[in-house]
């Protein structure tokens, strides 16, 4: 009895406080959904003002283009049908919609009738089209600017126009119109939770994410505003009947909460509203939030509460239990403490047990850590003695070229050529820095398995420098070099001192592999492979059978007499150090082709 006491009183409270916290979470998601649509529409206002202000101006600039005033002169006297005249203006005002991103541009003379247009080869062109009954034909003749929305009579497509006056002097002599689409509404609205409309002065929608709102009114229109609507062939034929049951737009926009009608079966839906005013077009824009997506939040919220509600009322119910069972606990406390003597004593045999067993494992662990260590430390000697073998392989190239400069600079020096031996000293410089440089990156390459680098290099420059290394070799060995185009926008993720070593030896490479091939030539060509660059070296030598290419990058293998099978080694590692590869394949005209395919950083805007 007591226990269903207890129970009716936590269901009490559990009502009174989902009732609580259903009214504190409807208010809290209606104002977070009334600032969100206020917030949304306001967005929307601004950007479609900002579109729109791109044109406000144009009809008044475009007016005074003088092309525009001789078909309009001569429009008064011709007596060819409109239809034919003004093929020349119409290209015009086509060019100028294409480079405006107009919808269309049309010149209108002083009776209303359409001269020209951009659409005039459409079917549904505005050429000899009357638009003098259009408020932004009247506003442009009577010497302003205009601005207007309607649904175009031939198109049946929205738009919004601005107009502007074409002088003759200080005469009026015609109307310049640029019609925009507003499907760029569409373009600037991100919001697919909350729908919008956008209306007249009088509450008429002619736009909105709901297309069953469209020519229809906000609110109840009299007979007068319901005539001038339809006098002024806005909308079309359209019936223009209310979705809600306010009389005026003052009182409608006044509602926090309103009845929106389904036209297609009248059901009612209740909406939050928010309002943006838009003076500059004479527009009111309008955001409607569901109010049920504030009950779902409440739903979710009592659901949240009821399962929190239930856990602690099992917890409470079985603290009570708890309570109740203390007295049968307390009666099995002896009993249970001459069992914890007899577990005891079992216990700390086991542990002892235990701790024999974890001492063992410990030192299994203490030698299988020796055992790794000893085994990196002798994979680390072991590639240090690869890659100290190689160094002389790798500097070899530029220590030959610094002694050809020298060479030359002693020749110069008796011709007292003091520039070319200044000019040939820097090239010294330049490389022992280099040799110094690739012994650096030779020592970081033997401390480490990989070696990784943010660099940023010119693939351009890195090719330059490798070819102008080898010049006088190519000239020497009669060698042509077929270089390609080499974009200077192309960047990649690689160190340049090395990969111009990559491109150095495998060029190297294949100057030797030409030693007895008639008319001899290398290749080599920079690629563009979208988020990658492809640099091809090809030669067209003898070439390499199956066995030689799937041997090639192993080290010591080489197919030279005294060649110590390490460049190429090299090489692949640098080029995979990248993130990239190194791949050899036939030349399609005979001989090797090498290709390394390096990711792309960056390419410049040209």
């Amino acid at each position: 009895m007591q226990k269903k006491k207890y129970l009716t009183l936590l269901i009490i409270i559990g009502l009174l406080l989902s009732g609580l916290i259903a009214n504190v979470t409807y208010q809290q998601a209606k104002t977070h959904l009334s600032d969100k649509i206020i917030n949304d529409v306001n967005q929307l206002g601004e950007k479609l003002d900002a579109q729109l202000s791109r044109y406000s101006q144009l009809p008044e600039v475009l007016s005074n283009d003088p092309r525009l005033l001789a078909p309009l002169i001569t429009d008064k006297t011709s007596t060819t049908p409109i239809a034919q005249q003004y093929q020349t203006t119409s290209l015009l005002l086509q060019t100028w919609a294409e480079n405006i991103n107009a919808d269309t541009i049309y010149l209108i003379n002083q009776a209303g009738n359409t001269i020209a247009a951009s659409n005039w080869q459409s079917d549904k062109s505005f050429v000899a089209q009357n638009y003098s009954y259009r408020p932004y034909f009247k506003e442009a003749i009577a010497g302003n600017l205009g601005q207007y929305f309607a649904l175009g009579i031939s198109s049946q497509k929205r738009g919004y126009y601005f107009s502007a006056p074409v002088y003759e002097q200080d005469n009026i002599i015609g109307v310049l119109v640029i019609k925009v689409d507003l499907s760029l509404i569409e373009d600037i609205w991100q919001y697919d939770q909350i729908e919008y409309a956008i209306t007249d002065k009088q509450g008429v929608i002619f736009y909105s994410s709901e297309d069953n709102w469209l020519y229809r009114s906000l609110t109840i229109l009299d007979d007068q505003q319901r005539e001038q609507v339809v006098a002024s062939r806005q909308y079309g034929k359209t019936e223009l009947s209310a979705l809600s049951e306010y009389q005026d737009l003052a009182t409608f926009e006044r509602q926090e909460i309103s009845s929106i009608k389904t036209p297609d079966n009248g059901k009612k839906n209740a909406y939050l509203i928010a309002h943006h005013s838009m003076d500059k077009a004479g527009w009111n824009i309008y955001g409607f939030s569901p109010i049920s997506t504030a009950y779902l939040y409440v739903m979710q919220a009592i659901v949240i509460f009821t399962a929190f509600y239930m856990l602690l009322c099992f917890a409470l119910m079985s603290w009570l239990q708890t309570i109740l069972t203390k007295k049968e606990l307390a009666q099995l406390n002896d009993k249970l403490e001459q069992l914890v003597v007899e577990r005891t004593h079992n216990l700390l045999e086991t542990n002892q047990q235990l701790r024999d067993t974890i001492e063992q494992y410990e030192r299994s662990q203490a030698e299988l850590r020796q055992t790794q260590n000893e085994l990196v430390q002798a994979a680390k000697l072991a590639m240090l003695g690869e890659l100290s073998a190689s160094i002389n392989h790798e500097i070899n190239q530029p220590l030959a070229a610094m002694r050809t400069y020298a060479e030359n600079s002693r020749k110069l020096l008796v011709k007292e050529r003091y520039d070319s031996v200044a000019n040939n000293i820097d090239e010294i410089i330049k490389l022992n820095i280099m040799v110094s440089e690739i012994i650096a990156r030779f020592k970081i390459f033997a401390r480490k398995t990989s070696i990784e680098t943010n660099s940023c290099t010119v693939a351009a420059d890195s090719i330059r420098s490798s070819v102008s290394l080898l010049r006088n070799k190519l000239i020497k060995s009669g060698v042509i070099l077929r270089l390609g185009e080499l974009p200077d926008h192309l960047r990649v993720r690689a160190d340049a001192v090395q990969l111009e070593q990559v491109l150095i030896n495998l060029l190297h490479n294949a100057i030797q592999a030409l030693e007895h091939t008639y008319s001899p030539q290398i290749g080599v060509q920079l690629t563009d492979k979208g988020d990658s660059v492809e640099i091809r070296v090809w030669d067209n030598g003898p070439g390499l059978n199956e066995s030689q290419k799937q041997r090639i990058f192993t080290p010591f293998f080489t197919t030279k007499k005294d060649g110590l099978g390490l460049g190429l080694t090299i090489s692949k590692r640098i080029i995979d150090s990248f993130s990239g590869s190194l791949i050899i394949q036939d030349h399609s005209e005979g001989g090797a082709e090498f290709i390394i395919n390096l990711p792309c950083i960056t390419k410049d805007v040209q």
